[in-house]
């Protein structure tokens, strides 16, 4: 888990509330730390098995997540985000910190 992922989980048990959703759980994992085979992306998501699978194909299909499969094992599925939603992922990361150190914007 990365320092963002961290900091909202706590913000979470603080607060008693869901404040991350499976959706961006996912993204936020694969922003942290690269391409991950489903089953262990499985295995760092809250989601269900079955939300699960079905979060999986909704990110797919909405051009945030990009799948490989294995080169020796065919049923091996490793996802990465796509190159537009590690651009927006990054933008995310970088006005997080400017926000939480209180830097101005680019241009301010």
């Amino acid at each position: 888990m990365g320092p963002l992922t961290e900091g909202l989980t706590r913000v979470e048990q603080q607060f008693h509330l869901r404040a991350i959703t499976p959706e961006f759980e996912i993204l936020m994992h694969l922003y942290e730390k690269g391409p991950t085979p489903s089953a262990a992306l499985r295995a760092a998501s809250r989601a269900s098995s079955a939300a699960f699978s079905l979060v999986l194909k909704r990110l797919v299909g909405s051009n945030l997540l990009q799948v490989a499969h294995g080169c020796s094992d065919r049923r091996v599925r490793k996802y990465d985000l796509t190159p537009w939603a590690r651009g927006v992922m990054d933008e995310f990361a970088r006005t997080t910190v400017r926000v939480l150190t209180k830097e101005p914007a680019a241009g301010d």
